[in-house]
């Protein structure tokens, strides 16, 4: 009940910023990974106000999409945010 979990920790601790950290991530052989071609190297920093929104651009990273994460898909249905991206303001800074 992990996906419950994490929706239930979003109504008590409501964050006003969300900041995914996505330089580098993991990608095979997690939680540890098991050599250097488990991780790609990004550069991307993801943030928002929205913090459904951000993990579920975070899942676009992964080949993924926000509704196939089941937390992200509960917390959209509960109200607590939008997991789809087509009405999210997104902005691209490059530096």
């Amino acid at each position: 009940r992990l996906d419950e979990s994490l929706v239930d920790l979003a109504r008590v601790i409501k964050p006003t910023l969300t900041i995914l950290d996505a330089v580098r991530i993991l990608v095979a052989n997690g939680p540890q990974g098991g050599s250097l071609e488990d991780v790609k190297t990004l550069n991307t920093i993801i943030a928002g106000v929205d913090q459904v929104a951000v993990d579920s651009y975070g899942a676009t990273l992964f080949g993924m999409r926000g509704q196939d994460l089941g937390y992200v898909r509960l917390a959209h249905k509960e109200g607590m945010g939008n997991m789809d991206l087509t009405k999210a303001v997104i902005a691209r800074i490059n530096l």
